[in-house]
């Protein structure tokens, strides 16, 4: 995670110890579990799948419960451009709508910078749903819909700003 590619849009180049750490928390949870990709007998990336519901990315679109999330991270650029990657997720994403048959759309919400990511979300069939200042971050949201009528509407994040207080 530490390498270049991966700490510009992972923002999370941290010693072992801290992901220990992280990757305990997640198999403690119900909210995402992490898993090593291998082929051939050799690691090769690392991939989270997510409740997107109780992510903050909830807040940008109209989400429902059985969303799932995914996030993946190759260190090897040169195992990326050879298109393992291209072949592995749309395996991946269809055993998780199989798996889940309540799940409507898996959420992808890269770096606005990460144009590999972005690429492969367009090239995939994903539906844009622009680009979001988060509190940590500046995303790209992006949903695999099921069908054409599982794609999401954005939430209008004045409502979610506006102080009920103050009217």
């Amino acid at each position: 995670m530490s390498r270049p590619h991966l700490a510009e849009s992972w923002e999370s180049v941290w010693p072992a110890s801290r992901w220990q750490r992280y990757l305990r928390a997640q198999l403690a949870s119900g909210f995402s579990r992490p898993f090593i990709a291998s082929l051939d007998g050799a690691d090769r990336g690392y991939v989270e799948i997510y409740r997107a519901a109780k992510d903050s990315i909830a807040e940008r679109y109209e989400y429902d419960p059985y969303d799932l999330g995914l996030h993946v991270a190759v260190a090897d650029l040169d195992h990326m451009q050879q298109g393992h990657v291209s072949y592995l997720l749309p395996h991946l994403l269809g055993g998780m709508f199989n798996l889940d048959p309540r799940c409507r759309r898996v959420m992808f919400d890269p770096d606005y910078r990460n144009k590999i990511a972005r690429r492969f979300c367009e090239a995939g069939g994903c539906v844009f749903l622009g680009e979001h200042d988060m509190s940590n971050r500046r995303m790209a949201l992006y949903a695999l819909p099921r069908t054409p009528d599982d794609v999401p509407r954005l939430r209008d994040v004045s409502e979610l700003r506006r102080d009920p207080l103050s009217e």
